[in-house]
């Protein structure tokens, strides 16, 4: 038995970790001591992910749907199937009859997301659909709007801080997304240690609010009219930073003119949060030596995530803190991602709109919330093939009743997938891929993500078992067998297949490492299996002077479409308090989407709604009752879960359960529960108009008893 060197591709943290292997197996996964960042940190899903790849549940062949039911058969003889049926669909249907779904692991591999972009230009198909949409394409329209590009973000100084704001995120379970920061917790402590603060704003009184700094519960999708009033108050009571608005900023009047009705006082019944408090909060980020604000997935899910995110970024650059030490950084990165964006046509907007809903994409990307309806709506140019990709829209996008009737009209449905997961379940062809310990990488698409700028390389840990292949190999071989040229050209294939040939896909990565590293790059990263710091490459405040990409060169601090549902909001403000309960998400500490949820070490508890000990005695409801829980004309059944830390209002459920029969997941669906995203509201109509994001939080549900508990059966479904 010896020890390799890898790192998790799990979440944005990539954490280090040691890979025990005896011959060709994973024994076991440990953090790793020695990485230059994590240094000895791996959550409880990183060092289980062992169990995924040797799981009984995993795809380890081909399969082709034969008589109903999936069966083994070869690689060439599902490539030629689909590739013979992608070629007539085309002939017949033109490119726009094939469709591609992505999730969201393409963002943890150097490979996925550049072959995933040349599959879909050789199709030649304007249905390309993300998990983006569920998650954070808000905060990609207002990066390219406000600061020139998609793929630029400030990240935390978590070291330098002196104020943290934290809005919509849970780092203590999930670490935090859109942030490279291992030990994110660890880390805000110790802002608290060296006499800095951490403001947590939540719904719930999470885990993280539970070990660091102050919390401040809120009103559910409130988020975007707190941030305002934030705003409001450091206008109000001048305590901008005026020189750095004056060299970098772009409308501050029209800002300071928006936020003007946003005040504190009328903000506080809305929000549920005190104008003393929130003017409190103001003040002390802006006179902070440095103060950053992250928000998150349960800030991007509600109906004004446009507005909350340019909040943010307003906040930051309206205080001095943006690009500043100790404040929110610009990292520059090993390589310039957003460059690479530009390069491949990542950064620009294509000027055609979705067929259903006339939507504009986001990073080429259409709503997940349409994909049913671009499958049901008739017309020649109906999506009748769709090829998902490491993804599950039957559960991660809204009514999977629809998606269910809609994948069931299909001619061609192609899971690439390590499991028949619920969207396989339906598939005609599910196709093998390997998992991150089966292949090389490096933390392409976090590289920009880092407030500790490092690289690092990884071989891959153990040969793939059984015919798992790799996603870019998958790729080149469907497209082959469609006669259709990678990226859409004859001379790109050609090209790209010849530098595979004699280098393999690392021949496309090594030169954007020189600059960085020198010539030889790959062999230096080998040679410090645990990173390489690039501290050296960090320069704050040059993203301002020199990088910023907007046509004025400054903050582009109010841009007419990011701030069109200013007037929802202000309307909200008017009425006040809402009444009735309001759905939130719940992160898991050992679970993550719904890919992860197959091991028997990953100990879930019981799929349930969490209702707070307020709202469960006004219900009349108990510990384990099942209620009935509605919304937009659906409903699901779970039991109740009372917790005391959740403020009245709020429900919160766990995503990704309800897995289909027909799924490979035996412990999964041994464990029940249902299909939250089912209660989202679907279609055109349904998603924001800019980002074209689903509203997946603040949902506004009504609740029922369906049954009391049942002792017996409670106590068996109970881990």
């Amino acid at each position: 038995m010896h020890a390799r060197v890898t790192y998790c591709r799990i979440c944005e943290a990539a954490c280090g970790l040691l890979a025990d292997v005896d011959g060709d197996r994973v024994v076991a996964l440990r953090p790793d001591r020695d990485h230059v960042v994590s240094r000895g940190f791996a959550c409880a899903k990183g060092t289980r992910f062992a169990e995924l790849h040797t799981s009984p549940s995993r795809v380890d062949h081909p399969m082709v749907r034969d008589g109903g039911k999936l069966a083994r058969t070869s690689w060439e003889q599902a490539n030629r199937d689909i590739g013979r049926t992608l070629r007539r669909l085309r002939d017949e249907h033109g490119p726009h009859a094939t469709a591609v779904y992505v999730g969201n692991p393409a963002a943890f591999s150097y490979t996925l997301p550049l072959y995933a972009m040349g599959l879909i230009r050789a199709l030649g198909t304007r249905n390309y659909f993300s998990a983006g949409s569920q998650d954070c394409n808000n905060k990609f329209v207002v990066a390219r709007r406000m600061l020139g590009s998609a793929a630029t973000h400030p990240v935390p100084d978590l070291e330098r801080a002196d104020f943290a704001l934290l809005v919509g995120t849970n780092p203590s379970v999930s670490q935090s997304s859109f942030v490279n920061a291992p030990r994110m917790v660890e880390r805000l402590q110790a802002i608290e240690r060296r006499g800095g603060q951490v403001v947590v704003v939540d719904p719930r009184r999470s885990e993280t609010a539970r070990a660091v700094g102050q919390h401040v519960p809120i009103v559910p999708d409130t988020d975007a009219a707190l941030l305002l009033a934030l705003l409001a108050t450091i206008f109000e009571e001048r305590l901008e930073h005026a020189e750095t608005l004056a060299r970098h900023a772009k409308d501050v009047s029209k800002l300071r003119e928006a936020v003007r009705g946003f005040s504190p006082e009328r903000v506080a019944p809305l929000t549920g949060v005190a104008a003393a408090t929130t003017r409190d909060i103001a003040r002390r980020f802006a006179r902070a030596k440095g103060a950053f604000c992250h928000v998150s997935t349960g800030v991007n899910q509600g109906r004004f995530g446009n507005i909350a995110y340019a909040a943010k970024l307003a906040l930051e650059l309206c205080t001095g803190n943006l690009d500043r030490e100790g404040g929110a950084l610009m990292v520059r990165g090993a390589v310039d991602t957003a460059a690479i964006a530009r390069l491949v046509g990542l950064d620009s907007e294509p000027p055609w709109r979705s067929r259903v809903g006339s939507h504009a994409p986001v990073l080429g990307t259409l709503p997940a919330s349409i994909l049913a309806d671009e499958i049901l709506t008739p017309g020649r140019e109906k999506v009748r093939a769709l090829i998902v990709i490491a993804g599950n829209p039957l559960l991660s996008a809204p009514d999977e009743d629809r998606l269910r009737e809609a994948f069931g009209k299909l001619e061609l449905l192609v899971s690439i997938d390590l499991f028949v997961n619920d969207t396989g379940a339906h598939a005609t062809h599910v196709l093998p891929s390997t998992d991150f310990l089966e292949r090389e990488d490096l933390p392409l698409s976090q590289l920009q993500l880092q407030p500790t700028p490092y690289l690092q390389w990884t071989d891959a840990v153990v040969a793939p078992r059984g015919e798992r292949r790799q996603d870019y190999r998958i790729f080149l071989e469907l497209c082959r067998a469609a006669k259709l040229p990678f990226f859409g050209s004859h001379v790109a294939d050609r090209a790209l297949r010849a530098a595979l040939a004699l280098g393999g896909p690392r021949a496309m990565l090594a030169p954007l490492l020189v600059p960085a590293l020198g010539l030889r790059p790959l062999a230096k990263l080998r040679a410090r299996p645990h990173g390489v710091s690039l501290a050296h490459r960090e320069r704050p405040g040059d993203f301002l002077r020199r990088r910023i990409r907007t046509a004025s060169r400054r903050v582009e601090l109010f841009d007419a479409e990011v701030w069109a549902r200013l007037d929802e909001l202000s309307a909200d403000v008017e009425r006040g308090a809402c009444s009735g309960l309001r759905l939130i998400s719940k992160r898991e500490r050992l679970g993550h989407n719904s890919w992860m949820h197959d091991s028997a070490r990953l100990a879930l508890p019981v799929h349930a709604a969490h209702l707070s000990t307020e709202d469960a005695r006004r219900l009349g409801v108990t510990r384990g009752d099942r209620v009935r829980l509605s919304a937009n004309g659906r409903q699901i059944e779970l039991p109740v879960a009372i917790d005391p830390e959740l403020r009245p209002g709020a429900v919160a459920v766990p995503h990704g359960y309800g897995h289909d029969p027909g799924s490979s997941w035996t412990v999964a669906r041994a464990r029940g529960g249902a299909n939250v995203n089912r209660l989202a509201a679907s279609g055109s109509a349904a998603v924001d108009p800019l980002s074209g994001m689903t509203q997946l939080v603040g949902i506004p549900v009504h609740i029922q008893l369906v049954r009391p508990r049942d002792d017996a059966e409670a106590q068996a479904r109970e881990p």
